[in-house]
């Protein structure tokens, strides 16, 4: 019976190390489940998987969805925490709008915030899986392409402030015209605290 701390999530195997959890994520070019042993040579601790293994070299949790065990890990940890969180959306602008919000507030605290463009189903929860003691603000960028998947990353980031930049033509594939853009972003509202709408 064997236990151990995870000290980190990583999705790719090259960023594998000593204590993590590696998230077994069927992609569009490969499946992560073929590279779960090159993740433990690394150090990972275990691994989040769909599907059984193929003569694993560590222990792994079977899960239905993967995408969704790890969107409900984000979830249950950033309850954890009683820091202010931002969620930053918009059409265009959510990358600068993060940015600068982050570096006006790490003027006064320790700021965690979204890097690179971690700010879909998957980079949400990775955002968020990152969180430390030392943190005493967060800035999550919420990026979406369709209804339903605000709603999605709004339960994990359960935003204290929605900072939204531009409702512009983007996604329309998906969401149709303006109004279903608005729609759409508008979803976070509906987890906010009412006392902060």
């Amino acid at each position: 019976n064997r236990s151990a701390a995870i000290t980190g999530v990583v999705r790719d195997n090259r960023e594998a190390y000593e204590g993590c959890l590696f998230l077994c994520i069927r992609g569009a070019r490969a499946d992560g489940h073929d590279f779960a042993n090159k993740a433990y040579d690394a150090g990972a601790a275990c691994c989040l998987a769909e599907r059984p293994l193929d003569e694993p070299k560590g222990p792994y949790v079977l899960v239905a969805s993967t995408l969704a065990a790890v969107r409900a890990l984000g979830a249950y940890y950033r309850s954890l925490f009683d820091i202010p969180v931002i969620g930053v959306t918009g059409s265009v602008g959510k990358t600068t709008a993060k940015e600068m919000t982050a570096a006006v507030l790490s003027q006064k605290f320790n700021v965690l915030k979204t890097s690179a463009n971690l700010n879909n189903e998957l980079g949400v929860p990775l955002t968020l899986l990152s969180m430390g003691e030392a943190h005493e603000a967060a800035v999550i960028e919420m990026g979406i392409s369709e209804f339903g998947e605000m709603s999605r990353i709004a339960e994990m980031v359960r935003p204290d402030i929605c900072l939204m930049t531009v409702i512009g033509h983007s996604h329309l594939e998906a969401l149709g015209d303006l109004d279903g853009v608005l729609r759409a972003k508008s979803e976070v509202f509906r987890y906010m605290d009412q006392d902060d709408l």
